[in-house]
């Protein structure tokens, strides 16, 4: 793991912090007793049914929870396939079907990404550490705070059509908007802890399935609900967010 030396801040403003959200999921409506808007959090259903474009990692994103866990509580099959329709479980499966006990099954050492179209073929993660570079050039506007859901990664500031690069080396098992709050959204699988995201694209250059490189370009920046150009950049470990800073050079 590298740690950084130094964090750089270049042109931060308040008015561009106050903007600068990123990957957010915002309710008008709610509101805490300061008058601020917070975020409405979105609750995991006991079951989900696979929609169009819907993949196994979007649907762990969407709800915060590890791939892995989702493979063993459906006993998804060697081909790790999901289907428009299909009902999946998204909670430890613990009642009695059909007269028997039903019981996560026993993690996958290797798990594909599980398109709705068409196979992808199995990934092999990479052996040893991942190298991290960063994904954008630009100003850090947000930081990463593990107890605020605003901030669940961080923003990085730019130029709207700018380049946009793969974190780490991996596969792409993601690309697409049905996640709210995350625009045009790319998912790389770094590694079978290691998944990356990149929110708020303009255009997506990547699809499911593309294998890419650390440093590879793989989307243009674009802009974030309030017009600013960004990049919101997030690493999640087994499911859950973790500081990007902990993992990319210094800057």
């Amino acid at each position: 793991m590298n740690t950084p030396r130094a964090v750089f801040i270049v042109g931060c403003c308040s008015s561009l912090l106050a903007g600068c959200a990123g990957a957010l999921t915002w309710n008008p409506a709610s509101t805490s007793r300061s008058g601020q808007q917070v975020v409405a959090a979105e609750p995991i259903p006991r079951q989900y049914t696979v929609k169009p474009g819907d993949t196994l990692y979007s649907i762990a994103w969407r709800y915060g929870l590890d791939y892995h866990d989702v493979t063993a509580w459906n006993r998804i099959g060697s081909d790790y396939l999901i289907k428009p329709g299909q009902t999946l479980i998204l909670a430890a499966p613990s009642q009695v079907v059909a007269g028997s006990v039903v019981r996560p099954a026993t993690r996958p050492r290797a798990v594909a990404s599980l398109s709705t179209s068409a196979p992808i073929n199995a990934y092999t993660p990479p052996s040893g550490a991942l190298h991290w570079v960063w994904p954008a050039q630009g100003a850090l506007v947000r930081m990463y705070h593990p107890n605020n859901p605003l901030s669940k990664g961080i923003d990085i500031s730019g130029v709207q059509g700018q380049d946009i690069y793969a974190a780490a080396p991996g596969k792409v098992v993601y690309t697409g908007s049905a996640i709210i709050g995350y625009g045009k959204l790319i998912i790389i699988k770094n590694s079978d802890q290691f998944l990356s995201a990149y929110a708020d694209n303009n255009e997506m250059l990547v699809q499911e399935g593309d294998r890419v490189k650390a440093g590879e370009r793989i989307a243009t920046m674009g802009l974030d609900r309030d017009g600013h150009p960004l990049l919101h950049f997030e690493i999640r470990y087994n499911g859950k967010p973790v500081n990007p800073l902990s993992y990319l050079p210094p800057h």
